[in-house]
């Protein structure tokens, strides 16, 4: 299976385009687990204490080697993003072959403009608002 994204930054006037290209049942397990992530609900962890083994986690939390479920993971949302989804999410991208090319930012707009032209004209207004006129006033 073959897909393909673009990417623009309307401030450095760069685009690209990612193809990517793996087995059809990569992209659909990573979707699926995706979705699931996103069901997965945010009920609090409990208060049930754990030990740290890890030097560097001990490090994390302030030396400490003792600390609870809810403190550490959080909700059983972030538990699953975790534990499942990053983990399929990497084994998938193993599996799909990425490709970035790069492209003109005028020609991506040209080409791309027509489709999403909310997108185009939002991102040009960004750019007016971020410039400060008193800074080009002194300049």
């Amino acid at each position: 299976m073959k897909t393909w994204s673009y990417g623009i930054n309307s401030l450095y006037r760069t685009a690209s385009i990612d193809l990517q290209t793996g087995p059809w049942w990569a992209f659909f397990l990573e979707r699926a687990v995706e979705w699931c992530c996103d069901l997965a609900p945010a009920i609090p962890l409990p208060n049930a204490k754990m030990r740290l083994r890890d030097p560097e986690d001990i490090e994390l939390n302030g030396g400490h080697p003792w600390t609870t479920w809810k403190e550490w993971y959080g909700n059983l949302s972030q538990l699953f993003h975790c534990f499942v989804h990053m983990p399929v999410f990497n084994f998938s991208q193993r599996l799909i072959r990425s490709r970035i090319v790069e492209l003109d930012y005028d020609k991506v707009k040209d080409m791309f403009y027509e489709e999403d032209k909310k997108f185009w004209d939002e991102e040009q207004e960004l750019i007016k608002d971020q410039h400060d006129p008193i800074s080009e006033r002194s300049a």
